[in-house]
Parts: C-alpha cells; sequence; structure tokens
C-alpha cells in the first residue's frame, strides 16, 4: 500500500510540475492575438475541362487553414491565438469593403488571391500598417514594375517557373523547341515569360503555333496533334495552356516522339502532392486527411504565408506589422517549409525566394536552381525577376 501511494505523489508532483511549467511559459509570454484574413475571386470552371483537372473550390484557402491550425498548436503554449477569416467574391468594390471592415476589426495581415486590378485595389483601400500576402497572382509586373507597398508575394512568378524549366533544358541539352500555347490572358502571360527565358538561355523557337480551336480532344487527340506538331526537327514542345483545355493530351502525341514540358508534362511549379523529400510526407499526410484532396501550388503558397506571420511572431512574440514585416526582410529571418532549403523573401519586391520542383504526375524530377547557375547574392535569385530588371525597391 505504501509503495502504491508514493507512486500516486510521484505522479501528481510530475502532474503539477508539468502545470507550472506550462504556466510559466505562457504567463512569461504577453497575450498575443493575431487576425489573418483571406480575400479571394471564385474560381472559375468550364465544362470544357475534366472534373479531375478541375481547381478544387477551397483552392488556396485549405492551406491557410492548415498553417493557422499549426500555428495555434503550438501558439497555445506561449500565449498566441491565431484568428482566420476568408471571403469569396467576383465584386472587387465588396471585397474591398470587407477588408476595410475586417481592418476596423483588429486584422492586419491579408493573405489575396486576386487578378491584378482586384490586388491593386485591395492596397489601396488598406492602410500601410495592414500586411498583404499574394499567394495566386503570378504576374510579372508585379514583382517588376507594379510595385505594392507592404505586399509579399509567395506565389510563384511566370518568369520563375520558366527559368526553372529553361535551367532544366539548358542542362540536358534541349535547345530547339516547338511552342505551342492557348489564348487566355493567363497563357499570353506565361508565354512573354517563357519567350524570355528562351532568349536568356539561348534556346531557340523552331516553330510556334496558337491553339484556338474548340475541338473535344478527349476523343480525337491522336489523329489532330501530331498534325498540329508537324515540324522539321525539334528538341520538345513546350505547351502552355493554364486552363487546362488541350494540354494535357500533347504528351505522347506529337509529330516527333520529343518531352512535353510546361504546364503540361514536365512542369514547374511552387508545390505537387509527389514532394515526398525533406520531411514534405508529413505535411503532405496531414492535409490530405484534414481536406480529402492533395495540396496544390496555391495551397502551399497560403500555409508558407501564414507560416512566415507565425516564425515572426513566435520568435518575437509580437503580432504587429511594425515589429513583424522587419523581421521578415531582415537576414535574421530564414523559413524551413520543406524545400530542402531556409526561404527568405528579396528585399526588392517581397518575391519569396524558393527553389522550384520539376514534375510530372508521378515524380518529383527535379529541383531548380540546378548546379552550375550561379549568382553573386543568392541563386535562388537566378529564378525570376532578379533587382537588376525590378523597378521595385520596397522593403
Amino acid at each position: 500500500m505504501e509503495k502504491a501511494s508514493n507512486h500516486k505523489e510521484t505522479i501528481n508532483y510530475a502532474a503539477l510540475l508539468w502545470a507550472a511549467l506550462m504556466f510559466y511559459s505562457v504567463s512569461s509570454h504577453a497575450a498575443v492575438n493575431v487576425e489573418i484574413g483571406m480575400l479571394r475571386q471564385p474560381i472559375e470552371t468550364t465544362t470544357a475541362v475534366p472534373a479531375y483537372l478541375a481547381e478544387p473550390e477551397n483552392n488556396g484557402e485549405a492551406g491557410a487553414e492548415l498553417s493557422v491550425g499549426d500555428a495555434n498548436g503550438t501558439g497555445k503554449f506561449l500565449g498566441q491565438k491565431y484568428v482566420f477569416r476568408a471571403e469569396t467574391n467576383d465584386d472587387t468594390t465588396a471585397l474591398n469593403t470587407t477588408a476595410k471592415t475586417w481592418y476596423d476589426e483588429g486584422v492586419r495581415y491579408f493573405l489575396a488571391d486576386l487578378d491584378t486590378p482586384s490586388l491593386q485595389a485591395l492596397r489601396k483601400t488598406l492602410p500601410e500598417d495592414a500586411l498583404l500576402f499574394n499567394i495566386g497572382n503570378q504576374d510579372d509586373a508585379l514583382r517588376r514594375d507594379v510595385c505594392l507597398p507592404n505586399t509579399l508575394h509567395t506565389a510563384l512568378s511566370y518568369t520563375m517557373r520558366a527559368d526553372a524549366l529553361g535551367q532544366w533544358m539548358r542542362v540536358r541539352r534541349l535547345n530547339d523547341v516547338f511552342l505551342v500555347s492557348g489564348t487566355t490572358a493567363e497563357d499570353n502571360a506565361f508565354l512573354t515569360a517563357t519567350k524570355q527565358t528562351l532568349k536568356k538561355f539561348n534556346q531557340k523557337v523552331i516553330e510556334e503555333k496558337v491553339w484556338n480551336f474548340d475541338t473535344d480532344l478527349r476523343r480525337t487527340a491522336s489523329a489532330e496533334l501530331p498534325l498540329f506538331t508537324q515540324a522539321r526537327d525539334y528538341d520538345l514542345v513546350w505547351v502552355i495552356d493554364e486552363s487546362n483545355l488541350f494540354g494535357q493530351h500533347l504528351p505522347y502525341n506529337t509529330w516527333l516522339p520529343r518531352p512535353v514540358v510546361g504546364t503540361h508534362g514536365l512542369r514547374a511549379d511552387g508545390w505537387h502532392y509527389v514532394i515526398e523529400q525533406w520531411g514534405a510526407i508529413q505535411l503532405q499526410n496531414r492535409f490530405t486527411k484534414q481536406f480529402d484532396r492533395p495540396m496544390t501550388a496555391k495551397d502551399y503558397a497560403a500555409w508558407v504565408a501564414v507560416r512566415s506571420i507565425n516564425e515572426a511572431v513566435t520568435v518575437l512574440n509580437k503580432g504587429d506589422v511594425e515589429t513583424v514585416l522587419p523581421f521578415i526582410m531582415s537576414d535574421k529571418f530564414q523559413l524551413a517549409a520543406y524545400k530542402g532549403r531556409k526561404l527568405t523573401y528579396r528585399p526588392w519586391n517581397g518575391q519569396l525566394r524558393q527553389t522550384v520542383p520539376l514534375f510530372d504526375s508521378q515524380a518529383l524530377v527535379a529541383s531548380a536552381p540546378f548546379e552550375g547557375f550561379l549568382h553573386p547574392r543568392n541563386e535562388l535569385d537566378s529564378l525570376g525577376i532578379d533587382e537588376a530588371q525590378s523597378q521595385c525597391r520596397q522593403f
């Protein structure tokens, strides 16, 4: 009986000690409340796109929710609480009204998945002590000459994606390109970036064609695409079809048996479900378990935006933008984010420096930048709009 009593006292003592340590940990930190809002435009869908390639309705928002949950998991021991809210609307004025209301209620961190004019309007609506994270817009202009104050970009730019593929082509000595593009504004933006990348790496466009047909290729791809891609010898086909209207049918249907890269075939983007290295498998599993679908590049961009806030608040134990933003932009900030190296933000335009995975539907093929592509400051800056190419000097 005496041994049982002593054992019980030991357990009680351990419990009291643990409670005291937790109390001390929490009480030694002032309570910090971090309000995060997300503003997004609705997902556009078309019956021409197969359901398995359609963008998820909660694309991006799910990534933010997972990251906020992670932040609250550790924040409860530090007296830090994160609150997340989201609004989806195709009316820019309504989104701006919501943003102003949220700001008045204490929200200072905003994630935005908006087109460029809407993002500019949002930035003008909010005071400068609100920090914006662009998690979906790949427009190079936002990194080059449309320089929005206190705005960070966790989404890749079109040029970052194109440069990653261009470096891979250079390593593999694939220099002659058959270029095929669609007709949307997004296709045209990626096309412009692609041509600049090909010029940068001294790669040549052998043939260029625009796919502007309404044909349902699910039944006729093997007959139509070989004729469409008929040309003199080329090393690969670079396809640009951001809407998934035709590009998925190009692999294995080209006139010459050549690899397909771009938006289909071998792709470059911020994230994909095939990434399992560097501990990423646990992030992938947690996301899939919670949302019953794979994590997308936009989900990752939202997740890493919240992680950036969380990392700064955890180190500083303060949640105001005036303290957090200078730390994020300083040399002291480095973010571990399942990409094989620590990530930082470019001080001239707020773009998140990050490795760019290259993948197909079943495996990670490589990760850019590649060995040999040097940079005087940071080899990650060999991808995308470099300081000399940008008019932005935001931070």
